[in-house]
């Protein structure tokens, strides 16, 4: 079991695409697979946390200049710079509701997974998922009020809170709990196991999200194309400007910013809209993890290139 899960680590690039596209060929599955979703993001940023250097992370914590600034743009700059160049494109009114609520979400909690994948700044991506996570009730209710007037969106914060408590609070327990009784030494010779576990769960994730996207694909599928679409360019638009924002320290920073810039929690912006962001955002939260799952198979060269000319 310990070689197929440290072989399936070394082929993350190629397994998390394949999840996707399990979730879209069976959608049985991806109905069944549906309660595991909380689960599962649990399991992802409790595995991340496992295999991330805690010295590191209380190190980067003394020093929230740079989260600071990434948690900025996350929160207050991307939905603002979306909701204007939306604007001025004319883009309708119902993609352009799912594209702002995209770039107000925080980063996915396996972000720092990503960054493990493509050998980047895997504390910067955990200390930006979380900081933002945890801030989104102070930013999204006003971003709300000021963009989305007559959108009926609401966010129901007691219910935020408690979910936040979820999938924040639980998987910082479990690593704590679990550091303890195994210790940092055992938990380092088995690393390349929690990289396979990582991605195991980040398989039945993206399986899971897929459910009901097969079905309108079949019976709709223009509509499908266009929101995939807006889902690729939101994808390489938002990484890009998140590698921009840190291109000057260096490539680990700069790639860990476009990962936690490019790739958003939807499906925690689905739970506390709580369905009132309509129909075509609960399925645009499954086909962009399309392109998301893509990410470190596409990034990679680009990352290897990067750190060759540093």
């Amino acid at each position: 079991m310990r070689g197929l899960l440290a072989a399936l680590g070394r082929q993350a690039r190629w397994a998390l695409p394949a999840g996707v596209f399990v979730g879209i060929l069976v959608p049985d599955l991806a109905a069944a697979a549906r309660w595991l979703l909380t689960p599962a993001v649990i399991g992802t940023l409790t595995a991340a946390l496992l295999r991330l250097d805690w010295e590191g992370l209380a190190r980067q914590m003394r020093r929230p200049a740079r989260p600071a600034w990434v948690v900025a743009w996350l929160l207050v700059g991307s939905p603002a710079a979306v909701w204007v160049l939306t604007g001025l494109l004319g883009i309708d009114a119902e993609t352009r509701l799912v594209l702002l609520l995209q770039a107000a979400a925080p980063p996915i909690g396996s972000a720092a997974v990503f960054a493990l994948i493509l050998g980047v700044d895997g504390l910067l991506a955990m200390v930006g998922a979380v900081t933002a996570t945890l801030l989104l009730p102070l930013t999204l209710t006003p971003l709300v009020a000021l963009l989305l007037p007559a959108a009926g969106v609401q966010v129901d914060l007691a219910a935020f809170a408690a979910r936040v408590a979820l999938v924040v609070a639980a998987p910082f327990a479990i690593a704590v709990a679990l550091r303890a009784v195994l210790g940092r030494e055992r938990l380092a010779r088995h690393d390349d196991v929690l990289g396979g576990v990582n991605v195991v769960l980040l398989v039945v994730f993206a399986v899971a999200v897929m459910d009901g996207v097969t079905t309108t694909l079949l019976a709709d599928p223009p509509r499908i194309l266009k929101l995939l679409a807006a889902a690729c360019i939101a994808a390489v638009v938002l990484h890009a400007a998140g590698w921009a924002l840190l291109a000057r320290a260096g490539p680990s920073v700069a790639w860990a910013s476009a990962l936690l810039s490019g790739n958003r929690n939807m499906g925690l912006m689905l739970a506390i809209t709580a369905g009132t962001a309509g129909p075509a955002f609960s399925l645009y939260v499954g086909i962009a993890q399309i392109p998301m799952y893509f990410a470190p198979l596409l990034l990679g060269p680009a990352v290897r290139r990067s750190f060759r000319r540093e």
